[in-house]
């Protein structure tokens, strides 16, 4: 089966029939869409991809990059693990997909490692799954003819897709949930100095706070990573030590479930002893016990706008102008929080 074979099925030219393929539909009918990609199901048709990369110069292949600490890349961790990075992953995946694409993934450790990989990688576009820093963006954007995209970076380029979420007002609306509830002793669980994504969490943090007149106490704030383990450290420090606080937030759902698994190990009961709000509103929120509540930037979402972006950015289409934009966020109600009232 060749694409003139599925040309001569369908009445059309080649051209069209390769258009379909390529995902150029935009003078291509409904009907006319629907009889070539059934021509193509029933006969099973596989289009050659080196040929076509060879003959349009591009391979419909996207670099998929994780950037990971040292010490997670070095103690062999297992990205995939991570309920965030699977949740982007699957979808981005399954964007690609439909559009025509593949996705090539790699993980990283060091800034370096981005650039020598991509010299040896024929794709048509980079997602890098985590913001890196703003002198290897540049590098990559200096040194990488395709587009590229990423999320909640400090940096913005012509070149560059960015989706962010309205990260401070995701902490504000935690910390003004947890106050509206009647809690005044609430604890701030992440290492976030050096990470500016975090620091802006941690601002609408304060910033809510603030807004109702409570003192902010230094004792409060837990320097651990936004990690089940991290949280884990944060819940038995609180139970353990008595700390007289009431409630917790966090940057992150598995951290904030790890919160509450170490509060428990110290004999505190959630959310009677200790309320948790988590972050990203990951679908393992519905299986803790209690349910989590979450902070929701819809993470599936951010995944599919950048996806399709990156994508629109490389066919050259003119509607793709937005680089920049930011998604809201809300609060998704559970169990984990009590009311003191």
């Amino acid at each position: 089966m060749t694409l003139k074979d599925i040309a001569d099925l369908a009445g059309v030219s080649t051209m069209t029939v390769s258009n379909v393929i390529n995902g150029k539909t935009s003078r291509v009918s409904q009907k006319t869409r629907e009889k070539i990609n059934s021509i193509i199901k029933e006969y099973n048709y596989v289009p050659n991809l080196n040929a076509r990369s060879l003959s349009n110069k591009t391979s419909h292949i996207i670099g998929i990059i994780i950037f990971l600490e040292d010490n997670e890349y070095d103690s062999g961790y297992n990205s995939f693990e991570n309920p965030y990075i699977s949740t982007m992953i699957g979808t981005i995946e399954r964007e690609l997909q439909k559009n025509g694409y593949f996705a090539m993934l790699q993980s990283v450790s060091r800034n370096s490692d981005i650039i020598s990989l991509l010299k040896n990688w024929n794709v048509d576009g980079i997602i890098l799954l985590f913001p890196t820093s703003i002198s290897t963006l540049k590098k990559l954007i200096e040194n990488t003819p395709c587009p590229i995209a990423t999320f909640d970076s400090d940096y913005s380029h012509p070149n560059l897709i960015n989706v962010l979420s309205d990260d401070e007002k995701g902490l504000y609306l935690s910390t003004k949930y947890m106050i509206n509830h009647g809690h005044t002793s609430i604890a701030f669980v992440a290492d976030y100095e050096g990470n500016s994504l975090l620091t802006r969490r941690f601002n609408g943090y304060k910033r809510a706070l603030e807004e109702s007149n409570i003192p902010f106490n230094p004792n409060f704030i837990f320097r651990y990573s936004p990690s089940y383990e991290g949280g884990i450290e944060a819940g038995r420090t609180i139970a353990g030590d008595k700390i007289p606080v009431t409630a917790a937030v966090t940057t992150a759902d598995i951290c904030a479930i790890g919160i509450m698994e170490g509060a428990r190990l110290g004999g505190y009961r959630i959310p009677i002893d200790l309320s948790v709000i988590g972050y990203d509103n990951l679908t393992l929120c519905q299986y803790t016990v209690p349910k989590l509540t979450s902070v929701s930037q819809n993470v599936p979402e951010k995944a599919k706008l950048a996806t399709n972006l990156l994508l629109k950015k490389i066919q050259g289409n003119p509607d793709s102008d937005l680089n920049s934009p930011v998604l809201d966020v809300e609060i998704v109600d559970r169990q984990s929080v009590i009311s003191l009232y």
